[in-house]
Order: C-alpha cells, then structure tokens, then sequence
C-alpha cells in the first residue's frame, strides 16, 4: 500500500510540471529543471556564450535567451532541429560524432564560452549492458568539449544517469573545476535515474 502511494505521487509530479508547461507556452518541462538549477547555483548569467547540448524542443533554450539578453550567443546541437532565431546558432547531429563535435568547436572558434550545460539523454533500454556505455561516451565527450572550449572559470551543467561509471566521471570532473555538487530538481521524476552534475570555476586545460 505504501509503494502504491509513493508511486501515485511520483506520476502527479510528473503531470504537475508537464501542465504547467503547456499553461505557460514553456516548451517543455525541463525550463523548470534548469530553472530550479540556476536560481540556486546562479550559473547563467546576462552576455554569456553558451554551448546547449541537447536542446531539442527548447525549453532550456527558452529560458536562456532570457538570461542573456542580445549580446550572448547560444550553440545549440541535438539530432532534432530547434526554431531560429537571431542570437542562437544551431548545429544539428549527434555529439559524440566526431563530425559534429569538430563542427561545434569550429562554429564556437571566435567565441569566448562561459557555460556548457548539457540535458542529453540517449534512448534508455532499462538493459545497463546497452544503456551505460551510451552514457559513459556522452559524459567523456562533453568532458573533452570542456577541455577544449570552456574558458577559465567557466562552468558545467551535465546530466548524467546513476549507473557503474557515475564515481568515476564525477571524480574527472571534480578535478578540473574548484566547486561540483550533484542535484536532483523538484521538477524531475522521482523515480528517474538522472541527476544533474553542477560544476563552476573550470580549474585549466588538463590531459585526458
């Protein structure tokens, strides 16, 4: 009886930010997750150059054009294309192509990046010999985008699944920014793996 419970309020927390969503035109649910982690880690900020990793349909998109107002610029890249608009550059692939990743390093070579901030997630099978190797090469791949783009005391935003290789890529990541701290929004379901790695102050270029 008490799991029953426990479960029906995990769905009204689903459905709860999924109204509210469509109430206020917000795309989708995440604006909340991403809203939750700004107002407590104060991450984005206004003019900042930001690199947006999966932002298909873009509710995170939505509320950082807020954010940064018109001297910012946003490098958006999912497999789904987002709708255009003026400070936002959009690159459409795979991340962890390595097509796609020169092609956002070449597109972001004039620009100063404060942010990388990434709501990736791969289609999950439930099977971890299938879902965490996936996981493992989006977390090494936004780890080596870091390395060769964010700028000093820049920051991360990266959400991650809990699975085998979570001490391992949170321990990397630990190395190379002075603050990190892992956060679960109100706004994500409960019963969800994914949790969100929170890092600021990037340290320097280190080797992989």
């Amino acid at each position: 009886m008490i799991f029953k419970k426990k479960k029906y309020i995990n769905y009204k927390n689903k459905f709860k930010y999924k109204k509210l969503s469509l109430k206020y035109n917000l795309k989708s649910k995440s604006w909340f997750k991403l809203f939750e982690i700004n107002k407590k880690y104060k991450i984005i900020k206004k003019n900042d150059n930001i690199i947006n990793l999966g932002s298909y349909p873009g509710g995170w998109t939505k509320l950082i054009l807020n954010k940064i107002k018109l001297k910012g610029k946003i490098f958006c890249c999912d497999i789904i294309k987002n709708k255009k608009k003026n400070n936002i550059k959009f690159i459409k692939g795979n991340i962890c192509k390595k097509k796609i990743f020169n092609l956002i390093l070449k597109k972001t070579k004039k620009y100063k990046i404060k942010n990388i901030i990434s709501d990736i997630s791969h289609n999950i099978t439930g099977i971890k010999e299938i879902d965490n190797p996936k996981n493992k090469k989006i977390i090494k791949t936004i780890i080596n985008l870091c390395i060769k783009k964010l700028i000093y005391n820049g920051n991360l935003i990266i959400k991650v699944f809990l699975g085998e290789n979570f001490s391992k890529y949170f321990k990397k990541i630990k190395k190379m920014f002075n603050f990190i701290k892992t956060f679960k929004p109100q706004s994500s379901n409960n019963f969800s793996k994914e949790i969100y790695i929170i890092a600021k102050k990037y340290k320097k270029k280190i080797k992989n």
